[in-house]
C-alpha cells in the first residue's frame, strides 16, 4: 500500500475530474434557473436548545461527498463527526482533546481529502491549540508545530498526499504559516515584511490556507506598514514565495488582498481565489489564475457600503474547485450573510437554505457539492449540503 501512495491521488483526481464533466451541465442549468436542492442536517448530539448559539457546523466536503465538521453540544464542548454521503454519522474525539463540560474545548475538524483523511485541531485543558490527521479507519496522529505557543497550532487545508498547511502562533502570540509534510516534516516562514506584533497591537501576521497536489501553497499576511494592509502570497513546492497584490485593493487599515483567517481557494490546476477590500473598505472577490492574471467580481444582491460586499472583513473561507467554481460568503445591504456559488462563465446563485438568517459556506467539492452551515430565527447551528 505505501507503495502505491504516490499514485492513488492521481488516480482519484482525474476520477473526480472525470466525475466533475458529467455534473457540469447540471450545475450550469441549476444557476441559470436558480433552483437549489438543499439538504440540512443535524449531526446527533448536537445542542437544538433555542439561543444558545450551538449546533452542527461543517468544515469541508470531499469528491464523494463525505463530510467533516464539529458540532457543539449541550455543554458547549466541541465533537468531530464524518457524515457519509448516505447521511450515517461517527462522531469522534482527538486524543488529548478536553471535553469538560462548560470548557467551549474539544475537537473541531477542518478539512477533508478525497480519500477520506481528516485534519483539524484540538484544545487541551488548557485551551492550547494541537493539530491533528485522522485516517479512515479512526487512527490519529497529533502535532505540534515546533516552536508554537501562544494560542497554539490550527492546521486549515491538506492534499491528497497529506501535507498539511495552516497557522500556528509562537510564544508571542505572533502569527507564522506553516507547512507539514507528509513525512512530519516542518517549514515554517512569514511574509516578506510582514508585521512580527500579535493580535494585542492589532497585527495577525501570516498563515498559510490551502495546498495542492502539486506542493502549491496558498496564504497571505499583513505588513508592518503601519496599516496592517493584508496581500496574498503563493508559495511553490521548492519553497519561493511571490506577493499578490489584486488591482483596486486598499492600502488603508486593514485593507488589501485577503483578510486575517481568510482562505483562500486553491484547485489542481494553481487557480487561486478570494476576496479583497478596496479604499471604500467595501469587498469584492477575485480569481487569479495561473498566469498571475486577475477576474473580479461582485455577486448580485452584495452590500456596496463599507464592511459590505462579496466577502467579509475577517475570517470568510473562499473556496475554489478544479472546474473554476467559486463559493464564499457575502454581505448584504442590512448586514446579512450570505452564501454564493460563482461559476467560471461568471454566473452566480445564492445559496441560503429555507429558515436562514445567516448562510456560512465551508466548502465545494469537483461534482458542484456544497456545504456549510445556517443559523436559524432560534440561533441554532445546522448543517447543509446543495446539490447541483
Amino acid at each position: 500500500m505505501h507503495q502505491l501512495k504516490p499514485l492513488l491521488p492521481i488516480l482519484l483526481s482525474r476520477a473526480a475530474l472525470c466525475v466533475a464533466i458529467t455534473m457540469s451541465a447540471a450545475m450550469g442549468a441549476s444557476l441559470q434557473t436558480h433552483a437549489q436542492k438543499i439538504i440540512t442536517f443535524d449531526a446527533p448530539g448536537a445542542d437544538l436548545t433555542p439561543g444558545d448559539f450551538n449546533g452542527t457546523i461543517p468544515g469541508g466536503v470531499n469528491v464523494w461527498g463525505t463530510i467533516a465538521g464539529a458540532y457543539v453540544d449541550a455543554n458547549n464542548v466541541y465533537h468531530g463527526f464524518v457524515r457519509s454521503p448516505e447521511g450515517k454519522f461517527t462522531a469522534f474525539e482527538a486524543p488529548g482533546a478536553d471535553t469538560t463540560p462548560g470548557s467551549f474545548n474539544g475537537t473541531s475538524p477542518n478539512a477533508i481529502n478525497d480519500l477520506g483523511v481528516i485534519t483539524g485541531n484540538y484544545w487541551d485543558t488548557n485551551g492550547f491549540s494541537h493539530g491533528f490527521v485522522r485516517s479512515p479507519n479512526g487512527k490519529f496522529t497529533t502535532f505540534d508545530v515546533p516552536g508554537a505557543g501562544g494560542f497554539g497550532t490550527t492546521p486549515r487545508a491538506f492534499n491528497l498526499e497529506g501535507a498539511v498547511v495552516g497557522v500556528y502562533t509562537d510564544s508571542n502570540f505572533s502569527f507564522h504559516a506553516f507547512l507539514r509534510s507528509p513525512e512530519g516534516k516542518f517549514t515554517t516562514w512569514i511574509g516578506p515584511d510582514a508585521c512580527t506584533g500579535n493580535g494585542s497591537d492589532g497585527c495577525f501576521g501570516s498563515g498559510a490556507s490551502n495546498v495542492n497536489l502539486f506542493g502549491l501553497v496558498a496564504g497571505g499576511f499583513e505588513d508592518n506598514s503601519g496599516n496592517f494592509v493584508h496581500h496574498g502570497f503563493v508559495r511553490n513546492a521548492e519553497g519561493k514565495l511571490k506577493v499578490f497584490d489584486v488591482p483596486g485593493a486598499g492600502t488603508g487599515s486593514y485593507q488589501g488582498t485577503g483578510c486575517p483567517g481568510c482562505n483562500l481557494g486553491l484547485n489542481q490546476l494553481g487557480a487561486i481565489a478570494g476576496s479583497y477590500i478596496d479604499a471604500n473598505n467595501v469587498s469584492h472577490g477575485f480569481l487569479r489564475n495561473a498566469r498571475g492574471e486577475f477576474t473580479t467580481f461582485d455577486v448580485p444582491g452584495a452590500g456596496t457600503d463599507s464592511f459590505e460586499g462579496t466577502g467579509c472583513p475577517s475570517d470568510c473561507p473562499v473556496s475554489l474547485n478544479d472546474w473554476g467554481a467559486i463559493t464564499g460568503i457575502y454581505i448584504d445591504a442590512d448586514g446579512v450573510l450570505h452564501g454564493y456559488l460563482r461559476t467560471l462563465d461568471g454566473k452566480s446563485a445564492t445559496v441560503d437554505p429555507a429558515g436562514s438568517i445567516f448562510t456560512w459556506v465551508s466548502g465545494i467539492n469537483d461534482r458542484g457539492v456544497i456545504t456549510g452551515y445556517y443559523v436559524d430565527a432560534n440561533d441554532v447551528y445546522h448543517g447543509f449540503i446543495r446539490e447541483p
